[in-house]
């Protein structure tokens, strides 16, 4: 059965509405939709089928190309990787039925309101170096099974602290961003909003 490239995008109409691929905007940010592949997110779902291009309102990709620029001047060896840009409210539907009930709830907004990246304007993103690795984070529920997910949410929980080197790294991440611009989530360290809620929702459609 031949499926949409992405349930939710058009191409053509999301691009003149002003979603455009990041890469076009700068080649040297990093791609991996985590939601495209079953063994990278907490789902285990294809919710992209496979698509590897991060889609963002314009303004907001010119603002990650600025912070992609700010941490090549601090650093040439290490490049920020795109986890998840634009997303359908569809599939952040189909998201939220799966985490309600359980611990990480919070973690996946009210589809009903919309969160900001039914919007084009939120990115979750991290630091990769020259190979590709990220350097690391601490806890996060990305490209791990669900048992390691959860055995890393009890540490935290149980008051694992941050290492110096994972806070540092968390810092400069946080520091990148919000020098271009970017809000940040105060319970995610992956999660950034390329301008305020209230903008957002005043000027811009939600993607469905």
């Amino acid at each position: 059965m031949n499926r949409p490239l992405l349930a939710g995008f058009n191409p053509t109409a999301d691009i003149k509405a002003g979603l455009v691929d990041v890469n076009t905007i700068d080649t040297t940010i990093k791609i991996d939709l985590v939601n495209s592949d079953p063994d990278k997110n907490y789902f285990r779902e294809n919710y992209y089928y496979g698509l590897n291009k991060g889609y963002l309102r314009k303004e907001v990709a010119v603002k990650l190309s600025n912070a992609q620029k700010l941490l090549k001047s601090i650093n040439p060896e290490l490049s920020l990787q795109i986890l998840d840009a634009a997303r359908p409210r569809s599939v952040s539907k189909q998201m939220y039925e799966k985490m309600k009930g359980t611990k990480f709830e919070k973690y996946v907004a009210d589809p009903s309101t919309g969160s900001m990246h039914n919007y084009g304007i939120a990115v979750d993103i991290t630091i990769v170096d020259t190979s590709g690795k990220e350097i690391d984070m601490g806890f996060s529920p990305f490209r791990k099974g669900n048992i390691e997910i959860y055995w890393e949410y009890i540490q935290m929980k149980l008051g694992r602290k941050l290492t110096n080197q994972q806070k540092a790294n968390r810092q400069l991440l946080s520091d990148t961003m919000k020098k271009s611009g970017f809000l940040p989530l105060s319970f995610e360290w992956w999660h950034f909003d390329g301008m305020p809620k209230e903008e957002a929702r005043k000027r811009y459609k939600i993607i469905e």
